[in-house]
């Protein structure tokens, strides 16, 4: 019985697997993102196969650089349960409007003493599952998504609490986009954290 339990808990994510799933995910979204909605070349992506979909990466220096730099703080302030949530807008590189803002918000599930869980309940098979439908549909969204019809560049922000600790980071003001919709998308939850996808764009 006991063997059985000790097998069954290993199915289950901790904190640091939660944290390792959700910015694996944001990752893969970002460059899914990037792709979809036109912000780079075509040819500047590659296809690779990710929780049994044809997911499409950054081939640029540039971009790997970016991310490469930025995930370690996501890493941590997740962990941390600071995060509150990531932003990533398409802007009008000439205005610099904000013309579509996916917004990925954190809850964190907590012990009675208010300290984030350290293990979860779920197993992983159920989370992946649910990571993939939220894919899915970010690459689905460009059916109904406005037509980006200007050069874009890509804005991203990270939305902390105060105490929240790291180098090279500042104050600014938050994105918005003027005459707005929101849809909101699929969620997915590790038992640990829970992320909320959201999109939206300016109507016409």
């Amino acid at each position: 019985m006991a063997a059985g339990t000790a097998q069954d808990t290993q199915n289950f994510v901790t904190l640091k697997g939660s944290v390792e799933l959700i910015v694996d995910f944001f990752n893969y979204s970002l460059n899914s993102i990037l792709y979809q909605r036109g912000v780079f070349p075509e040819e500047s992506f590659i296809p690779t196969q990710h929780y049994g979909l044809t997911m499409y990466m950054s081939k640029m220096p540039e971009i790997k650089k970016y991310t490469d730099e930025i995930l370690p703080h996501l890493k941590q302030w997740l962990t941390e349960g600071k995060i509150k949530k990531l932003v990533l807008a398409l802007c009008d590189v000439n205005s610099k409007e904000p013309l579509e803002c996916w917004e990925f918000r954190i809850v964190a599930e907590e012990t009675p003493t208010g300290e984030i869980k350290q293990q979860g309940t779920k197993p992983l098979k159920d989370i992946q599952q649910e990571i993939r439908n939220v894919l899915r549909q970010i690459t689905a969204c460009v059916t109904f998504l406005p037509l980006l019809d200007c050069v874009c560049s890509f804005d991203l922000q990270v939305h902390t609490k105060k105490d929240a600790q790291g180098e090279g980071w500042g104050d600014v003001q938050p994105l918005s986009i003027q005459n707005a919709q929101e849809v909101q998308l699929r969620s997915f939850s590790t038992s640990i954290q829970n992320v909320h996808t959201f999109v939206s764009y300016k109507s016409a």
